[in-house]
């Protein structure tokens, strides 16, 4: 392996390493797991680095791996999720699609919410601090913190409603939506 291709894996290991473990992790009970899962991802990207074809996909190919590793995971342990997973995660483009369309609502609906509700919410989720960081960086105490989350994702998951009806599977992700188009016009403006 030469020092470039090192250096390459090192940055994508320091960028994605946090969002990776919670997709994992939601996806995976267990932490040993998914961790294991994340360095298999890892030691799988860079076996294939070379392969990837555009570069400005990387996100998503990470994903695709992470992807596939769960559903492996979920195979070795020989339970019936397979289906499950299956429908899901072979498409990871699909579901990048679903998120990427209900991004544009989202600062919008930050935007409304109360700064005390809004600026955490924006910490945790979008810059991808952890609650006690945030804390920490506020001079907040971290129950004060966990509170304001809480209701701030209570207040977006409304806003959310209002705007849209969600079609989910079995483990509350969303699979489908549809836009609640005279809500959703009120709701943006």
């Amino acid at each position: 392996m030469n020092l470039s291709k090192e250096i390459e894996i090192e940055d994508l290991y320091n960028n994605f390493r946090k969002p990776l473990l919670k997709f994992i992790s939601y996806r995976v009970a267990d932490i040993y797991s998914a961790e294991e899962i994340l360095n298999d991802v890892f030691l799988k990207a860079s076996m294939s680095l070379g392969s990837l074809k555009e570069k400005t996909k990387i996100k998503s190919w990470l994903y695709k791996i992470a992807s596939n590793m769960i559903i492996d995971y979920y195979r070795r342990k020989k339970e019936n999720y397979t289906d499950i997973y299956e429908g899901k995660f072979s498409f990871e483009d699909d579901m990048d699609t679903i998120y990427n369309e209900l991004d544009c609502c989202i600062e919008k609906f930050l935007y409304k919410l109360p700064k005390q509700y809004s600026d955490p919410l924006r910490a945790i989720y979008l810059d991808e601090l952890t609650q006690k960081e945030y804390a920490e960086q506020n001079n907040l105490n971290l129950s004060t913190v966990k509170s304001q989350v809480k209701r701030g994702k209570e207040s977006m998951k409304i806003f959310f409603e209002q705007c849209c009806t969600f079609e989910k599977d079995r483990l509350d992700n969303i699979i489908e939506f549809v836009p609640i188009e005279a809500d959703k016009n009120k709701l943006l403006k």
